[in-house]
């Protein structure tokens, strides 16, 4: 039990579970904008519309509330930097690779993408956030 509480009582083990819970209230927004824009889009525009669209809710969630800093320029250059980094090379990089050569559905490889990028966002972000402070 003493050794589960040094683990939760860690700054960033506390961090990774604020960035979770941001992060799932922004993947059910980007998830909710890209099958509705699927409808009527090309898979490539619902990707990046659902992502910017999730980026604004992002953005102050993660400054204020995951790493508890404040806005600045610097960060705001600096996050924005590392989402688009994260939409237009991780995102559309991989869902490219899942649906126009694996042939996988883009409902469905839209899952393991969002996934991966989350993982891939968070290690971005923190050093963004932590070299900007």
């Amino acid at each position: 039990m003493n050794k589960v509480k040094r683990i939760v009582n860690k700054d960033e083990t506390r961090q990774f579970v604020r960035f979770c819970i941001v992060g799932s209230i922004c993947f059910l927004i980007d998830a909710a904008v890209y099958y509705v824009v699927r409808r009527f889009a090309h898979y490539q525009v619902a990707l990046v519309s659902s992502y910017l669209v999730s980026l604004c809710f992002n953005y102050f969630l993660t400054i204020y509330w995951t790493f508890k800093t404040t806005p600045s320029i610097q960060n705001l250059v600096g996050v924005v930097g590392a989402h688009m980094f994260n939409l237009f090379v991780v995102r559309e990089g991989l869902m490219w690779l899942f649906v126009e050569v694996f042939e996988i559905d883009d409902s469905i490889a839209y899952i393991p993408m969002a996934i991966i990028s989350a993982v891939t966002n968070f290690l971005v972000i923190r050093f963004v956030v932590r070299k900007a402070k």
